[in-house]
């Protein structure tokens, strides 16, 4: 029976790969959240603009409207600096798992090849034994 002696080191690097690709989908999830919210702040700045020209011109809330929007739009900006440096994390993530499946996928190839051998020894040993039986067989015979 085939056994590879770096078989927990193979589970130990897919256990890596998998950790790794968990962490860069929740860095992606947590950019995703914003640009998500930063759309739901651009939908409320829009809705208020659309409520304000229904409403006319007045100067007081015409304020309100410019200091609800203008909060709205330096939210929209902060979330888009840290959607950004979060994308620059998610790439470095990205590397980091990059590495990892070239690491696993070395392991796996070292098993296929070390298989292969193993394989191809088996085959060698059942054809000298059938060939032992055939002779002794043959030399038995009358």
């Amino acid at each position: 029976m085939f056994r590879f002696r770096l078989e927990k080191v193979l589970r130990h690097r897919e256990r890596i790969v998998d950790r790794e690709a968990r962490k860069l989908q929740g860095i992606l999830s947590a950019a995703a959240l914003l640009d998500r919210e930063n759309e739901r702040l651009g939908r409320e700045c829009e809705a208020a603009a659309a409520r304000e020209i229904a409403h006319g011109f007045e100067l007081d809330r015409m304020k309100r409207f410019s200091e609800f929007t203008g909060g709205r739009r330096l939210q929209i900006r902060r979330n888009a600096e840290r959607a950004r440096r979060i994308r620059a994390e998610a790439e470095q993530q990205r590397q980091i798992l990059l590495a990892a499946q070239r690491d696993k996928k070395v392991l796996e190839q070292l098993r296929e090849r070390q298989l292969a051998v193993w394989q191809e020894l088996e085959r060698r040993e059942d054809r000298r034994r059938m060939d032992e039986v055939a002779s002794l067989r043959h030399g038995t015979e009358p």
